[in-house]
């Protein structure tokens, strides 16, 4: 925990630092932030100075860019690219240039990742959607898998597992992977009644990620999943389309998802990530010196990435929920029964990726619980 707090409090330290004086203008329309381009159009989030770069990065992500006229903190994401841009434009003394696009303003995560693959634009951001490119990362997504944040930042900083997946994924899409953030722990939230345990959910429609691992967890535990879009989660919860939907707290907030939900259980069912992947043929064309500077500034907007959501979801945005919707916390008895009522998933996931993968990454995992003593 001592380690937890340490990063948490140097990462915000550090993007306070960073965003101080950065001058954002957002949509206050108030439609929900998914949809909205909120900073879309602000030529700040683009003013480089680009007469003395040699190098443009063009870099896509899901987060609208609230931060700071209509919101406290930046998305996690946002967090990540300001960062980002500040380290890389002021350690190369601008030689390299950094241009952001929030809010998926180029296209959604599927039509960003291909133009990232296809050298459209250098950098995006991406979650489950890239599990389509090579079905092992679902690993990551088993229900319950992950104890806690630090149990999921060990694995993906240090285990050689994930290192050797990231080699493959690069060979399989010409992406390279040089982050991941955090998106945060998923939770549960509907419309109909309280759920204190996988009975409550049978006969309820939640809207899950376009990811199929997903879609067989809702299942295993009774209840009918409904793959959309983020975006189509507003509507579709108002129109009754589907009960519920599952995702962190600072997403739930920040969509204004609570709007049209009224009962969110806090079982933490899935820890989800940001990968940050960066063109592999861009990449290769860089001196050493300028791959070094991104790696920097990516290590630095990882940890405020992180730092953001933390504090988003544990304490500013959490205060939001606990004034809007109906909160539950499942005892340890409860929560027993939602991770055996998961349990299939696993067995599903071994007959998609084979029992060699899912067996390292759980030994991997075991040592990341004893290194925290879980």
């Amino acid at each position: 925990m001592k380690c937890t707090v340490k990063t948490l409090l140097a990462a915000v330290a550090l993007t306070t630092l960073v965003f101080a004086g950065c001058k954002k203008r957002a949509d206050a329309s108030g439609a929900p932030a998914a949809s909205e381009k909120a900073g879309i159009g602000d030529v700040s989030l683009r003013d480089s100075d680009t007469s003395k770069a040699d190098v443009i990065i063009r870099f896509c992500y899901y987060d609208t860019a609230t931060w700071p006229n209509i919101a406290r903190l930046p998305l996690p994401e946002h967090a990540y690219a300001l960062t980002f841009k500040s380290m890389v434009e002021s350690l190369s003394n601008n030689t390299i240039a950094v241009e952001l696009y929030p809010g998926n303003m180029l296209g959604d995560t599927k039509a960003t990742m291909e133009m990232c693959m296809s050298g459209s634009i250098e950098m995006v951001t991406c979650t489950g959607t890239v599990s389509a490119l090579m079905p092992e990362l679902q690993v990551i997504f088993l229900p319950y898998v992950f104890k806690g944040d630090e149990v999921a930042w060990d694995f993906f900083d240090n285990s050689p597992m994930w290192k050797r997946m990231c080699k493959e994924l690069e060979k399989k899409s010409g992406m390279r992977m040089i982050s991941v953030g955090q998106n945060g722990t998923r939770h549960f939230t509907n419309n109909v009644r309280p759920i204190h345990s996988p009975k409550d959910m049978k006969g309820l429609k939640f809207r899950v990620m376009q990811s199929p691992i997903y879609v067989k967890m809702v299942e295993a535990m009774g209840a009918s999943a409904t793959p959309l879009a983020s975006g189509e989660i507003y509507t579709a919860c108002q129109t009754n389309v589907v009960d519920g939907q599952e995702n962190p707290v600072w997403n739930i907030v920040a969509n204004k998802w609570y709007e049209v939900q009224k009962y969110i259980t806090l079982d933490g069912h899935t820890w989800s990530e940001n990968f940050v992947m960066i063109n592999s043929k861009f990449w290769n064309k860089l001196t050493p010196e300028q791959q070094r500077i991104i790696e920097r500034a990516a290590y630095h907007a990882q940890q405020a990435d992180r730092a953001a959501e933390d504090l988003a979801s544990r304490v500013l945005d959490f205060d939001v929920i606990r004034q809007t919707m109906e909160v539950y916390v499942p005892t340890a008895e409860e929560l027993k029964e939602f991770q055996d009522a998961a349990a299939p998933t696993y067995t599903w996931l071994r007959g998609q990726v084979g029992d060699a993968v899912v067996d390292e990454f759980l030994a991997e995992i075991k040592k990341s619980e004893v290194k925290y003593g879980y």
